[in-house]
């Protein structure tokens, strides 16, 4: 609530005002003119009488009217009041008919009142329309700050950017000095700053909340919102003397809250007395709501980067453990199925082929498996990126796959203007080659015999845009929301080749994300797919 003035500082503020002293010329003048103007009637020909100076009495009503205009219903009854002392003494000493003057007189006093009453009524209807527009401009505002804060907080993990966004509009929809985010330490004793607007560096450095020596962080880590109205008269600071040093005489603190318990408090700041009203406390209390929402997700999303980190490191740590023994193994199963340790028998043979084909397997799986885990860790993984030439990329992999598609009397292509083999896209080459690779291979490997596979480079809206193609077996539609999970494989893939890690698209989607691309599939089921994969060009 705001402060209020005393009636001294309050008739000083109404003397300061020029409106007071031509308010105070204009009651002299009409004194003036009512004491010392003729017995006569002024209007003679009218055939209303207007004897006694009544237009006097009439003109006795200017200033009270102006008086009601300029500071309110008080001064307008005020004036009313000294204007009916005036109007008494000639009434009863210098009339010639002061029963008249004395009705005149009352008149003049009913009427100004009715006056200041209806100057009053219309100047409350304003305050009351712009109080209204002011309270609903606040309020669309405040409501349009709580829409983008959820906005802020649903789409971005980034901590520190949703807490600097909230305190920056926090202090800029309340209208006060500045607004602060402190959290709790690991060991819930202290308070540190992990947000700051509208404050000096100094302010910041005065030192961190200690809840134990400080009962007002206390009370509003307890669930308290607290607004103190002058902190000079208020004992439950730690740092009284900075906030006055910084010209902070009121403040609002709200606690952020989750299930688990507190996780620090929200505070605003303001140079005025009194600042604070139950709107204030209940705007600030949602903010800090939104906080705490925002604070939740990052640190749940810390905790799961950091489990997926540790999964990555284990699954890094046990595939190169497997690496060499099932390199090993292959090699032996090679040398066995040559002539070099004698000849085999055909059961022989067909056992040790069937050995080689799951080692070789058990090898693309190895493979894969390090892979998604090193892009995952960044372990492994080369950030030094290049410009990549997509066209030279795109021969090597049809190249590559040429005899494979032939094999199957697959038609493999691609499709490219000249000046479009030139298009070059910031990446690594073995990322680039391991993209077009896996959605190579695995066109090739579910296109039926006749079947056609092409791959489309071109350049579109600023981006590379590269498609693989095919009329294979396509995705069933229930399997799309899954297509991109690990070891995830579509039902009639697996009908089709039974042996497959699932790993292939996590890899390739990993991959473009994090060149800043983008991955799309369109597909149905017996006519074919078409992966899309848009990079943003060098």
């Amino acid at each position: 609530m705001k402060s209020v003035l005393s009636p001294l500082t309050r008739l000083r503020q109404v003397a300061s005002r020029r409106s007071f002293w031509i308010l105070g010329a204009v009651l002299i003048a009409v004194t003036a003119l009512h004491y010392f103007s003729p017995q006569v009637r002024p209007l003679p020909l009218l055939p209303y009488p207007l004897e006694r100076h009544a237009a006097e009495r009439i003109i006795l009503l200017l200033p009270v009217a102006g008086a009601a205009f300029a500071f309110g219903q008080l001064s307008g009854l005020i004036t009313l009041a000294l204007v009916t002392i005036i109007m008494l003494p000639r009434a009863f000493l210098l009339s010639l008919s002061p029963t008249d003057a004395v009705l005149e007189t009352i008149a003049v006093a009913i009427v100004g009142h009715f006056a200041v009453w209806a100057i009053e009524t219309q100047a409350r209807e304003k305050r009351l329309r712009q109080e209204l527009s002011q309270r609903l401009e606040r309020a669309y505002n405040r409501l349009r700050m709580l829409y983008d804060s959820a906005q802020t907080v649903n789409s971005t993990l980034d901590l520190q950017r949703v807490l600097d966004r909230l305190v920056q509009s926090t202090a800029e929809v309340m209208g006060v000095r500045g607004c602060s985010i402190r959290l709790l330490d690991e060991t819930g004793k202290r308070l540190n700053v992990a947000a700051l607007y509208g404050l000096s560096e100094a302010y910041v450095k005065k030192g961190d909340l200690v809840p134990e020596q400080n009962p007002l962080a206390r009370e509003v880590l307890a669930g308290g919102v607290i607004a103190i109205g002058d902190i000079t008269r208020d004992g439950r600071l730690q740092y009284p003397a900075q906030a006055i040093a910084e010209g902070i005489q009121s403040m609002l603190s709200a606690p952020i809250l989750t299930k688990r318990g507190p996780l620090g408090l929200m505070r605003a700041y303001s140079t005025d007395l009194n600042h604070f009203t139950q709107d204030d406390a209940t705007f600030l209390t949602a903010i800090a709501s939104q906080g705490s929402i925002a604070i939740e997700n990052a640190l749940a999303y810390q905790v799961l980067s950091q489990l997926d980190q540790m999964k990555s490191r284990f699954v890094m740590t046990v595939t190169h453990e497997l690496r060499s023994p099932v390199s090993v193994v292959r090699s032996l199963l090679r040398t066995l199925s040559a002539p070099y340790a004698g000849t085999l028998t055909p059961a022989q043979d067909d056992l040790i082929a069937r050995a080689l084909r799951r080692t070789d397997f058990l090898q693309t799986l190895i493979d894969d498996l390090l892979d998604l885990a090193a892009g995952k860790s960044e372990l492994g993984v080369s950030n030094e990126r290049v410009p990549i030439p997509l066209g030279e990329a795109i021969e090597d992999v049809v190249r590559q796959f040429k005899v494979p598609a032939e094999e199957k009397q697959i038609a493999l292509e691609s499709c490219y203007e000249g000046s479009e083999k030139s298009i070059r896209v910031l990446a690594t080459k073995e990322g680039i080659d391991r993209i077009l690779n896996n959605l190579v291979s695995n066109a090739v490997k579910y296109t039926p015999s006749g079947g056609r596979v092409f791959v489309r480079l071109q350049r579109t809206d600023g981006v590379a845009r590269l498609q693989v193609a095919d009329t294979g077996i396509g995705i069933p539609e229930d399997s799309l929301p899954h297509l991109f999970e690990e070891f995830y494989r579509a039902p009639n893939a697996k009908l089709q080749e039974r042996e497959g890690t699932g790993l292939g698209l996590a890899i390739t989607k990993d991959l473009v994300i994090r060149y800043r691309g983008q991955i799309a599939v369109q597909t149905k089921v017996g006519t074919g797919t078409t992966f899309t994969i848009t990079l943003p060009l060098c």
